[in-house]
């Protein structure tokens, strides 16, 4: 596995700074960042989330360093001189063993860069789609019985405390023992974190085919129709992002495996650049699931569910004449959309 171009990683890097810039704007359009802030004074509602914001904040920024910097070491050594005769003939990057000194030192500190943020990755899911928090969370609520169960006290979250410690101590370490060859050492950084990457997303997989079921199990409880559409929403944004996962974990698991056990012939440009798309298309969509914006709150409306009136039973009328217009049993309440008050609304998500 060859280092890859400079076109690829400023691809990255590119890729790295706009996606921040977009978290930034949506942090402020969400609550202007009161959900990153703390209260010193104990233990308080959402500090898990908060938790893992600030664990996904930490990720996007060591994306950002790895990718900006790692672009300009690429450009200084020279597009033309980036390339190498392969064995077999062809060109390919040049490998970063070739690099002049005062550049390679930079290597290895930007690998732990980023073994550290795909550490992050594995844990919560900040640079793609579905992270390991995510996905013990969602079988939390799942597996919910009769009796209702503590997230902190139950088993999915000791699973979570188990998978939190190996990833944020085999990733770092995976590149640590591996840094005396630096293309052996990103090769085995890529090929560890992808199947880390990629194993989460396929058990991903079977908590979509079961969240239909669980959408109308809370639906047949009686939750409240904004609670079911949210869910709904979720769904559909996992449903695409899951897309966006394998088009970022594939590619880069096929370029560890190539730099592993030997060249092929692969285009390592494209399946970088595949990996980068993937990656922050899927954060995109993961900040729109982890950060809901609701502008009907956010425009002062209210919305309200109103039981339907029912008229009283007159028996010397027809029984087609005491209902003007047919009635939708699928239809029971009626949301009425108030107009904004004075008052501005409180805002109930945090």
């Amino acid at each position: 596995m060859a280092g890859g171009s400079p076109t690829a990683f400023l691809l990255w890097s590119i890729l790295s700074c706009l996606f921040y810039c977009f978290l930034i704007y949506h942090l402020w359009s969400y609550d202007k960042f009161k959900c990153l802030r703390w209260n010193p004074s104990g233990r308080q509602p959402g500090a898990f989330k908060r938790f893992m914001s600030y664990t996904y904040i930490a990720t996007l920024t060591c994306l950002v360093i790895f990718g900006v910097i790692f672009t300009i070491i690429k450009f200084q050594e020279g597009e033309l001189h980036c390339y190498v005769l392969g064995p077999t003939g062809e060109m390919t990057p040049m490998p970063l063993e070739y690099f002049s000194s005062s550049r390679r030192k930079w290597v290895l500190p930007l690998l732990l860069v980023f073994s550290i943020a795909w550490a992050c990755e594995f844990i919560i899911c900040p640079l793609t789609v579905i992270g390991y928090a995510e996905l013990t969370f969602w079988l939390f609520l799942q597996n919910q019985g009769p009796t209702t169960r503590l997230w902190f006290e139950s088993g999915e979250f000791k699973l979570w405390v188990w998978g939190t410690l190996f990833a944020a101590l085999g990733m770092p370490l995976t590149t640590f023992v591996s840094r005396r060859d630096l293309d052996q050492c990103m090769a085995w950084t890529f090929l560890v974190g992808s199947s880390a990457s990629t194993a989460t997303t396929l058990g991903f997989l079977f908590v979509l085919s079961q969240f239909p079921a669980f959408i109308r199990r809370v639906k047949e409880d009686g939750a409240a129709p904004n609670i079911v559409i949210r869910l709904v929403f979720f769904f559909q944004l996992n449903c695409g992002r899951i897309i966006f996962r394998f088009l970022f974990s594939i590619p880069l698991f096929i370029l560890a495996l190539d730099g592993v056990q030997g060249p092929h012939t692969i285009n390592s440009n494209f399946l970088l650049m595949l990996g980068g798309i993937g990656a922050f298309v899927s954060s995109a969509i993961t900040l729109l699931i982890f950060f809901p914006r609701s502008l009907t709150q956010e425009l002062g409306y209210t919305v309200v569910v109103k039981a339907p009136v029912t008229a009283p039973l007159d028996l010397n009328r027809l029984p087609t004449a005491f209902s003007p217009r047919p009635t939708s049993p699928k239809d029971p309440a009626l949301l009425v959309v108030r107009t904004p008050s004075a008052q501005p609304s409180t805002d109930s998500r945090h």
